[in-house]
C-alpha cells in the first residue's frame, strides 16, 4: 500500500507539473495569437488529458478560448487541414457535394513516420527537394514528435486549378495523387541513402 500511495502521489505530482506548465505555455498571448489565426475558418479538435476530444465541430473565435479551453484541460489543439466557409455547419455524415460546397481551400499536409528519426530526417529532406524541383515554394516542416516530420504545404500555393477543375473540389484525391507521385519521384533516392 506504502508503494502505491507513492507511486500515486509521485504520478499526481507529475500530472500538476505539466498541467501547470501547460497553463503557463497556453497563458501566453502571443501562443494564443498563433493558434488563433492558424484556426481561422477551420474545425478544431480540442484533445484533453484523458485523451477524449471536444465536441465536433468546434471552433476558436477569441485569443482567450486558447486558456480558458486550457484551464479545463485541454492539452492540444488539433487544426483541420481543410478551410472552410463556416465549419459550424460541418456534421456527420455530409456528403462530398455538401462537403465541397462548405470548403474553400485545404493546405497540403504530408506526415512522415518512422521507427528511425534519421529515416524520416531523410525522407523530409527529398520531399523538399522534389517539392521544390515542381515549382512549390511555400513548404513548412515540422517536428512531429518521437520519430517524425509534417511537412505543410498552403492551399495559396497550390495551382487554383488541375484539368480545368476547382483544386478545392479536389480533396481528398489530389492529395493522395500528389503523395504517391512524390513517394514514386524520391523512392530511388531514398533507397540509396
Amino acid at each position: 500500500i506504502f508503494c502505491s500511495t507513492i507511486i500515486y502521489l509521485y504520478l499526481l505530482n507529475s500530472f500538476k507539473f505539466m498541467f501547470d506548465n501547460l497553463l503557463e505555455y497556453y497563458s501566453r498571448k502571443d501562443i494564443q495569437k498563433i493558434i488563433l489565426n492558424s484556426a481561422k475558418n477551420r474545425e478544431i479538435a480540442v484533445k484533453y488529458s484523458a485523451g477524449s476530444f471536444g465536441k465536433r465541430p468546434d471552433i476558436l473565435q477569441f485569443e482567450n478560448d486558447v486558456f480558458e479551453l486550457a484551464k479545463s484541460g485541454a492539452t492540444s489543439f488539433h487544426i483541420s487541414e481543410e478551410h472552410w466557409s463556416n465549419p459550424l455547419l460541418l456534421k456527420p455524415g455530409m456528403t462530398k457535394p455538401q462537403l465541397d460546397e462548405l470548403r474553400t481551400g485545404y493546405d497540403l499536409i504530408i506526415d512522415i513516420d518512422t521507427k528511425f528519426i534519421e529515416y524520416s530526417r531523410v525522407c523530409a529532406s527529398l520531399l523538399i527537394d522534389a517539392l521544390k524541383f515542381n515549382n512549390i515554394k511555400n513548404i513548412g516542416l515540422k517536428f512531429s514528435g518521437n520519430t517524425g516530420f509534417h511537412l505543410g504545404i498552403p492551399f495559396k500555393s497550390l495551382p487554383s486549378q488541375i484539368n480545368n477543375e476547382d483544386i478545392k473540389l479536389l480533396f481528398p484525391d489530389a492529395p493522395r495523387v500528389v503523395a504517391i507521385y512524390l513517394k514514386q519521384m524520391i523512392q530511388e533516392k531514398l533507397s540509396e541513402k
